[in-house]
């Protein structure tokens, strides 16, 4: 049973928001490896406001009782917040046990290392979605990365974290379209909890038309989430992380192939995997995961 905390920027079912944080939330839910401990909000895809509105949310119509939300960075200077007391607390309470999942900007993660200058040492892992190694297109249409370059130094300060890291880059994330085959499945199943998915995601969906010429969206944050259950899924790669402070507010990682191995813990080395390796399997995980939350 692998033990989750999850930090994100939960924007599913706002209009022209992106619903990549609410479907991971769905997919933890439904995997019946992993016991998720909680969840801390952030800003992002919005503002912390509306990430705590749209949990808040889900959590009731669910009906989960099992663990809370925990109110997190309204910007990347909010460092002394409820989420980070939760993150310091619980990971301290389960040392080594706890993969920590990170799918909107870093700032919670400063911040409990600010509380805790031995926060990143509790974790077994660190799993993020953002970051781009090469310039991320849209069709011919270049688009800036999110998540890293909201806070700049908090990446930063999680990249060199002495603990295993794993970086599902932008560029990754690109393998991993959902698009008119998907809807297809979601929408032809007679089963409540696809209906409840199709509800919330229908307008990002055809608001794709719009954004990439074509209906459907980028799975991102699944992508990280699936990883931590599913490592072998993946085209491992470890790097050597060169990037500047001014490099990761645009986050750009400047890496090099590192000849380090990733069974120790060394300050920098970070997996970016360069692909995913059957992406059909990885899409039957996610809706099989779905069934059941």
């Amino acid at each position: 049973m692998e033990k989750v905390l999850f930090d994100c920027d939960n924007t599913m079912g706002l209009p022209k928001k992106d619903v990549d944080d609410g479907l991971t939330l769905l997919y933890l839910l439904g995997r019946k490896d992993v016991e998720l401990l909680g969840i801390s909000s952030t800003f992002g895809n919005g503002t912390l406001a509306q990430a705590n509105q749209v949990t808040k949310q889900m959590i009731e119509e669910l009906d989960i009782t099992d663990f809370n939300l925990h109110s997190g960075a309204a910007n990347a200077n909010d460092i002394d917040t409820a989420a980070a007391d939760f993150l310091v607390k619980t990971a301290k309470e389960n040392p080594g046990e706890i993969t920590l999942l990170a799918t909107g900007p870093l700032t919670n993660l400063k911040a409990a290392y600010k509380k805790d200058d031995q926060f990143f040492t509790y974790l077994k892992q660190i799993v993020v979605m953002g970051g781009i190694t090469e310039p991320l297109y849209f069709g011919d249409k270049e688009v800036s990365e999110l998540n890293f370059s909201c806070d700049g130094e908090a990446t930063e300060l999680v990249l060199k974290a002495d603990v295993p890291v794993m970086v599902a880059s932008g560029n990754l994330c690109l393998e991993a379209f959902f698009g008119s085959e998907e809807w297809k499945t979601l929408s032809n199943k007679q089963n409540d909890n696809y209906k409840y998915i199709s509800d919330y995601i229908k307008d990002w969906y055809d608001y794709g038309e719009e954004l990439i010429n074509t209906k459907g969206f980028y799975m991102w944050d699944l992508v990280s989430a699936v990883y931590v259950n599913s490592p072998e899924l993946f085209e491992n790669q470890y790097y050597t992380l060169n990037s500047k402070l001014d490099d990761l507010k645009t986050g750009t990682l400047i890496v090099d192939i590192s000849d380090k191995s990733r069974d120790i813990r060394n300050e920098g080395v970070i997996n970016i995997p360069t692909g995913i390796k059957d992406i059909k399997k990885f899409k039957d995980i996610i809706f099989a995961a779905w069934l059941n939350f």
